[in-house]
Formats: structure tokens, sequence, C-alpha cells
């Protein structure tokens, strides 16, 4: 499958380009399915990339429909897309995994069980691990 890595931004947002395009696959139904099935799951990171843009699946969904150039504009247009937000988020998302972050009690499970199939020695956070990931898909 080919999406844009983790670390990728899209109106200087990391996430906001991954998470466009697998809404995109979606609704072709092209997205594969462990991917759809953890598709804006409340427990995982897109829920989180969500919960800090008080934004829903819908709205991501319906925002894929735009041209990447068009989905920019509405996400800065957004009270929630300031520059001040998004540099906050972006911090945070680079971190997550790590203690004192989101996922850091679940970041070991994941790494024994969803991607057990990846060398994560040394890896701290669930961004080096999707990236790793992404290299073996």
């Amino acid at each position: 499958m080919n999406i844009p890595a983790p670390k990728d931004r899209l109106a200087d947002c990391i996430w906001l380009p991954r998470i466009l395009a697998k809404a995109r696959l979606l609704e072709k139904g092209e997205l594969p399915t462990g991917y759809a099935e953890r598709f804006c799951h409340p427990t995982g990171l897109d829920a989180i990339f969500l919960k800090h843009f008080n934004l829903t699946r819908e709205d991501i969904v319906s925002a894929a429909r735009k041209s990447d150039a068009e989905a920019a504009e509405w996400f800065r247009s957004r009270a929630e897309g300031t520059s001040e937000n998004i540099a906050r988020w972006n911090e945070i998302a680079v971190n997550i995994g790590r203690p004192g972050y989101p996922l850091a009690e679940r970041f070991p499970v994941a790494k024994e069980t969803t991607y057990k199939h990846i060398d994560s020695r040394g890896m701290t956070t669930v961004f080096e691990l999707l990236e790793a990931d992404d290299k073996v898909s």
C-alpha cells in the first residue's frame, strides 16, 4: 500500500496526509482489512489526532473527497487549525508511545503483538514502528 509516511505533512501538520490517504482508500474499498478495521479506532493514533483537532471520522472522510490543497485549506480554516495547535500536535505526534505521551502503556504490547514481525529493539515511538512497518509491507 502506498500512503504517505507518518511524519509527512500537509498544512504543516504531521499525520494529516496519511489519514486523508487512508480515508481515500477506504472510500474506494482499497484500504487493506487491518487498516480499515483500525481506521479512526477509538484507541489508536487516528483517534488521538481526531481528538486533538476536534474532528470526527466523518470530517476526515469528507475532507478526503477534496484535493490535498482544498483539504489543507479546510483544515487550516478550522478553529483548531492554528499554527500553534498544529505545532503542539507535531510535538506530541513524534513522541507517541514514549513515557508521558499517549499510547505509552500500549506501546510495548504493540511491539510484541501487532508489530512482532519487526525488529523493534531500540524503537521508542509509535511512528518509528509505523515507518519500519511501511518498509516491510
